[in-house]
């Protein structure tokens, strides 16, 4: 990484923290939270959402694949612990998931996906997890699901400031260190922090003699939000996230040490959100710009390597009309993108598109919530169909309620899929995708139980594989397929009960998917069938304990669906053990030990590459 950008970092940090030193941390007070995305909540009937707070992310703190993967409903396809990594739902690919930093939309321009190893945990406050498409309120992509990174900022009515650090070392000489701070008044917010990873990941394959050759990693990420009350109806936001990776892409059996590839990554976020709020009208604009750029060197020894790099500039405005009287509100969402995307194999390209959706939203009483949504996108590049999406909630006796939603949702190729040398494939066209998802639950107390059904009809399907084109055989090119159904159920289950000095927490998440290619009656590539998570915790005075479960049905590899290779049905327990160490108005430190696959359980995510055995995590978390 460049010293000087790790220098500018520890700049800031010391003025901040000096800064902070003036003042004492003083008693808490009445704040207004402050969200970059209102539109996960207000337009989400009849979805499920899960959310991830800030209590789990700091449990999981290794990666962001290790929390979604004991965390999410979702599968998590990951070359080697620390290698790259991609997340789906409900069978759909990696590029069917939609990444949404505080609103907006990030996948990657050049193959249309988000890599999750390259994402840290601690610094977003929360994550929200909402399954079903979202290309209305969040463009192409977002066929089978989003996944949302939110910053929260916060007013308070007296000057409040807050520090916090966690640390923590693990095995494979594995060492984490956060620090964030926030600052806040009755007209200003801010939320800083700064986080830096680096391991050698070394970890020992199947008790041998062979180990997780060139798998090292570090990566440092600083984050910047801020918020000012400009009046009584005026507030302006500013959030930046910034990224700088470097990986090592360890080998695989059966001669791990002939890897010697690196892999650096650098990412660089920001937005300006102003926002208008009176009477019955709210009104929003937004301004973003989102640089990514990625260097891989085939052999780290040799100073060359192939690159590809993008820029997004995004305008978006948004108003919103209540009416009282129905009990509802109209929106309408105005937005313009210019990208722009080259790597060393291509010529940069300019795609331009222009958005525009209304969704209209009623609540009828208490018993009875829905809203319709309708988008019409124009695109430089394609002819992209109309999206709509229609979501009803029912809310029944006694805490039951049942859910309905479904939509229409797109793709358009990326530009890898387009326009890579020898592979590209110029006449691909949007996929597009009709789906159905119900439900019915029940809520209360200590239960909240979900128990639902989906349907993905998905037409023109982008895939990429060896027998795409006749006159290039074995080349992997892009195709549009004809057809892919993928169909399942989902149990989600969660207990929360508290008794005297006790607490105890379980959450359990079920999903039996089938994703099949209709032309070969097969079931599509690395989708299991089942996926089952769990988690208990249990807590007593200072002591908190906590289990994680994992089992992942087997997994086919060649669209042949052949016996011989797949990936194994798998197993995986994490345990953990937290202690309070004090608890004050002012200061708080708790102390943690984790053990990563207790049970020293031997498995692999992809083929040929094993994952950690048993490890080790200690930790420290203290705010001040």
């Amino acid at each position: 990484m460049k010293k000087e950008n790790l220098f500018l970092v520890i700049v800031c940090f010391t003025f901040f923290n000096g800064f902070a030193q003036h003042d004492s941390l003083v008693n808490h007070l009445d704040q207004v939270i402050i969200q970059a995305d209102y539109r996960l909540k207000e337009h989400s009937v009849g979805y499920k959402v899960t959310r991830l707070n800030d209590s789990i992310l700091l449990k999981n703190t290794e990666s962001f694949s290790a929390l979604m993967r004991f965390n999410s409903p979702l599968y998590v396809k990951e070359y080697g612990a620390g290698g790259t990594s991609s997340v789906s739902f409900r069978g759909t690919s990696a590029t069917n998931t939609a990444v949404v930093w505080n609103g907006i939309n990030i996948n990657a321009v050049n193959n249309g996906q988000t890599d999750f190893n390259a994402l840290t945990v601690s610094l977003f406050d929360a994550i929200d997890i909402r399954s079903g498409g979202g290309s209305l309120e969040y463009g192409s992509g977002a066929i089978g699901g989003t996944v949302h990174l939110n910053d929260y900022l916060q007013f308070s009515e007296k000057e409040r400031i807050t520090n916090q650090f966690v640390a923590s070392v693990g095995s494979f000489e594995t060492y984490n260190g956060l620090y964030k701070i926030n600052v806040s008044n009755a007209k200003f917010a801010l939320n800083a922090g700064l986080n830096y990873v680096q391991s050698e990941n070394d970890y020992p394959w199947n008790d041998g003699d062979l180990y997780n050759y060139n798998g090292a990693y570090q990566n440092l990420a600083f984050n910047v939000n801020a918020a000012f009350l400009l009046n009584t109806y005026s507030k302006l936001k500013l959030y930046s996230a910034n990224y700088l990776g470097e990986r090592f892409f360890s080998g695989e059996l059966p001669n791990p040490f002939s890897a010697n590839d690196k892999y650096n990554d650098f990412s660089f976020r920001n937005l300006l959100i102003y926002t208008h709020d009176k009477g019955k009208i709210y009104q929003e604009a937004k301004l973003a710009f989102i640089s990514d750029e990625y260097r891989y060197f085939e052999n780290e020894a040799v100073d060359y390597y192939d690159y590809g790099k993008s820029k997004r500039y995004i305008a978006n405005y948004n108003i919103s009309y209540q009416w009282p009287q129905l009990n509802a509100s109209i929106s309408s969402y105005s937005e313009y993108e210019s990208t722009f995307g080259n790597t060393n194999k291509i010529l940069e390209k300019n795609r331009k598109q222009f958005s525009q959706s209304f969704i209209f939203e009623q609540k009828i009483g208490s018993i009875f919530d829905y809203n319709a949504k309708v988008r019409k996108d124009f695109n430089s590049d394609y002819e992209v169909p109309f999206t709509y999406a229609l979501g009803m909630k029912l809310h029944l006796n006694n805490g039951f309620f049942f859910r309905a939603n479904g939509s229409k949702n797109y793709r358009v190729p990326t530009y890898n899929d387009l326009y890579w040398p020898g592979q590209g494939n110029l006449d691909l066209i949007p996929e597009t995708a009709w789906q159905a998802d119900v439900g019915i639950g029940f809520k209360n107390n200590l239960f909240n139980v979900d128990i639902g059904a989906f349907y993905i009809d998905a037409s023109d399907k982008i895939v990429w594989t060896p027998n795409g084109d006749l006159n290039k055989p074995n080349v992997w090119v892009p195709i549009n397929l004809d057809d892919v159904d993928n169909k399942g159920v989902e149990l989600v289950l969660s207990y929360n009960n508290c008794f005297n000095k006790h607490h105890i927490h379980v959450d359990v998440n079920y999903s039996y998917t089938e994703s099949i290619n209709q032309e070969t009656g097969k079931q599509v590539i690395f989708v299991p069938k089942h996926l089952l998570k769990g988690s208990l915790g249990y807590t007593y005075g200072r002591f908190s304990l906590y289990y994680q479960q994992l089992v992942t049905g087997k997994v086919y590899t060649t669209e042949s669906n052949s016996e011989d290779f797949i990936v194994p049905q798998h197993a995986v327990a994490n345990v953990g053990l937290d202690f309070r160490l004090f608890n004050t108005k002012n200061n708080q430190c708790t102390l943690g030990v984790k053990v990563n696959n207790v049970f020293d359980e031997y498995y692999v995510v992809q083929p040929r590459r094993p994952m950690p055995n048993r490890n080790f995590n200690f930790n420290i978390n203290y705010k001040f």
